[in-house]
């Protein structure tokens, strides 16, 4: 494995060698193509794939981050509510797996085979992945014993159940940190196990049921299941929902993209987080397309991890929501009076020269009240220019990150994200407080 930094994008890449003589070749072969298929907030994403007569050379995606084992052993248990947000990450990767194209079942879910990268889960590992049409002409199936579902062993039907047990088996990992090994006999039951509550116990030792008829059907039915769990977690939170709107001077100038890293900052941080599309990009439409169709629950899908709200199913805010961020597109005065009723209100703004008539329009319309402006794709020194005539409003630069659904980091806008949220508790600037007008006290 390699590390390589792409001059242009200036972001890094893993390119991954793989050489012919390797006795396994052929199936991290079967893993490249597979994921090269693949689109998910939770899988690596791979970038290109070349051949020659040493091997071949995978390019994808470098997570920063440590295995869900690692970080157990090194921290500890998790708390129960961010075990239940990692679960419901996991199923909700699982059925975009089921639901892709050439529908992929996953029966090796282990703790090593998931990377947290900012408490965001990645799968890593697709070796033993299923192509679901290929299911009966492959001669045996490969898992972890202790992890894998036991029907794995002896070759019963493999299909969603099989998920399901594993997802049970991580989330027992998760708040007991017991390590399994093949040479346990059994593992102790979750109810002498774990300071958790009686309820995500019960979901656990139904999932780990030896007959796969007595689980949950299957992976939609634990995710309904640990989601209404979730909402029952929710009493540290703001009762009221803070609603968040994003808008720009002009078309193609990031809103979406911006509005989509915000939500993935919350949910970084635990609060359930809604999307709602205010303009009519059609942008909802074209990602659940993409995604084969997933279903709406309420008229909210989750893609990418994230609740979101289509343009054309626009109801009132549900109340388990801590986070709402609307994206209202091009602000207009059909859509400001909207647009600054939000309790945290985010405009960006372009500064070359082609698109200043665009900000000095919108500009006058909101008459720089109570607005955060935010400025992307410019360096510093292009940043303090441009702020010279913005009369001391608050004015932020975003920092560069091409993936709206990356991990937040450090490096690509964590402290900016702290700032925006303005979540109760954590450290806020003097500047921003007054702008907040004391909304948390």
């Amino acid at each position: 494995m390699y590390l390589a930094e792409h001059i242009r994008l200036n972001s890094y890449r893993a390119i991954k060698f793989i050489s012919r003589s390797n006795p396994l070749y052929e199936l991290y072969r079967k893993e490249a193509y597979i994921l090269k298929n693949l689109k998910h907030s939770c899988i690596p994403i791979i970038y290109d794939i070349e051949e020659n007569e040493e091997g071949s050379y995978i390019v994808e995606e470098y997570i920063e981050g440590v295995t869900l084992r690692e970080f157990i052993s090194k921290n500890g248990v998790l708390r129960e509510d961010i075990a239940t947000d990692a679960a419901l990450q996991l199923c909700d990767l699982i059925l975009y797996l089921n639901s892709a194209k050439r529908s992929v079942i996953y029966p090796d879910l282990k703790p090593d085979n998931i990377m947290l990268s900012d408490m965001t889960i990645k799968l890593i590992d697709f070796g033993s992945a299923i192509l679901l049409d290929e299911r009966e002409r492959r001669p045996g199936y490969t898992g972890t014993r202790g992890y894998a579902a036991p029907e794995l062993y002896r070759q019963g039907r493999i299909d969603e159940r099989c998920e399901v047990y594993g997802i049970g088996m991580l989330l027992y990992y998760m708040l007991t940190g017991i390590v399994i090994n093949g040479d346990m006999d059994y593992a102790e039951n979750i109810d002498h196990s774990g300071a958790c509550s009686k309820r995500i116990k019960r979901i656990i030792n139904k999932c780990l049921k030896y007959n796969p008829s007595q689980r949950y059907s299957g992976v939609e039915a634990l995710y309904k299941e640990l989601s209404a769990l979730r909402k029952s977690q929710f009493h540290d939170f703001p009762k009221k929902a803070i609603t968040i709107a994003v808008a720009g001077a002009q078309s193609r100038i990031g809103v979406t993209h911006f509005a989509f890293r915000l939500c993935c900052y919350y949910r970084s941080i635990n609060y359930r987080c809604l999307y709602i599309e205010k303009n009519a990009s059609g942008c909802i439409r074209a990602i659940k397309n993409r995604y084969y169709g997933r279903m709406a629950d309420n008229g909210i899908y989750m893609l990418n991890g994230i609740a979101m709200q289509a343009f054309s199913s626009q109801k009132s805010i549900p109340a388990d929501y801590q986070a709402v961020v609307m994206d209202y597109g091009i602000l207009a005065e059909d859509n400001i009076a909207e647009f600054l009723a939000a309790d945290i209100r985010l405009l960006l703004l372009g500064a070359k020269d082609w698109e200043l008539d665009y900000s000095e329009r919108v500009l006058k319309l909101t008459g720089q009240r109570d607005i955060i402006y935010l400025f992307s794709f410019m360096n510093g020194k292009q940043f303090y220019s441009a702020i010279k005539n913005m009369n001391n409003t608050v004015c932020y630069r975003i920092p560069y990150e091409p993936d709206p659904f990356a991990a937040v980091n450090h490096k690509n806008g964590l402290e900016l994200f702290e700032e925006l949220a303005a979540i109760p508790g954590k450290r806020k600037s003097k500047r921003m407080l007054r702008l907040l007008g004391g909304l948390f006290k």
